[in-house]
């Protein structure tokens, strides 16, 4: 067999090339079912985590309206018992 000039490229070392990328390819579609994987179970987090704080949300807000009215009762009351006091 001949001596090839430098640059020449051979069907052998197409297919090393290729059979490389195959490789490289193979592992990087792993890498991405991993990251598909952590995407789900973070949108599943993040979609549990708004739950949450709807939750908490709506506590709070239920809570000041209670307050509220607990505030607003008592002022009645007081009211009540100032004016009972003066007759």
């Amino acid at each position: 067999m001949s001596e090839l000039p430098p640059g020449v490229i051979t069907v052998a070392d197409l297919y090393r090339e290729m059979s490389g990328m195959r490789a490289d390819v193979g592992r990087a579609l792993e890498r991405l079912t991993v990251v598909e994987v952590r995407n789900s179970a973070a949108d599943t987090i993040h979609t549990d985590h708004e739950a949450r704080i709807r939750v908490l949300e709506r506590f709070r807000f239920t809570l000041m309206g209670a307050a509220m009215l607990a505030g607003s009762a008592a002022g009645v009351i007081a009211t009540l018992i100032t004016s009972g006091v003066h007759h």
